[in-house]
């Protein structure tokens, strides 16, 4: 993986890596995420980085932790429990909308790559 320098803090897109994973089904429920000192070494992070991304996707439900044992990938939610995730979502995607209006994106673009993403996922 390689980190953009767009701004976002690594912690933030490592944990955006490790979801689009879990997108893609290369990540499945119960599967053991690396230690934070393997990852770290992996992603060429400090392993605080490595912590605070995993405390972060543990806080958003997507991983869990067992105690000497190790992190893993938890299974997905039948619907969304965080309401304040969800809401933040809306609000970044109609920021997004809002951008693609203002280049003159058509509609049908955007619709086709919102279907584009999701048919990712699906798979």
């Amino acid at each position: 993986m390689e980190f953009a320098t767009n701004g976002a803090p690594y912690y933030e897109q490592l944990g955006m890596y490790i979801k689009q994973q879990i997108v893609d089904g290369s990540l499945q429920p119960g599967d053991k995420l690396p230690s934070v000192r393997a990852m770290a070494m992996e992603m060429h992070l400090n392993p605080n980085t490595i912590s605070k991304t995993y405390q972060l996707l543990e806080s958003q439900r997507a991983v869990y932790t067992v105690k000497g044992r190790g992190t893993f990938i938890s299974e997905p939610a039948a619907t969304p429990k965080n309401t304040e995730a969800v809401s933040d979502v809306q609000t970044k995607l109609q920021a997004l909308l809002t951008e693609a209006q203002f280049l003159g994106i058509p509609e049908a673009t955007v619709r086709d790559w919102v279907t584009a993403a999701y048919q990712t996922g699906e798979e």
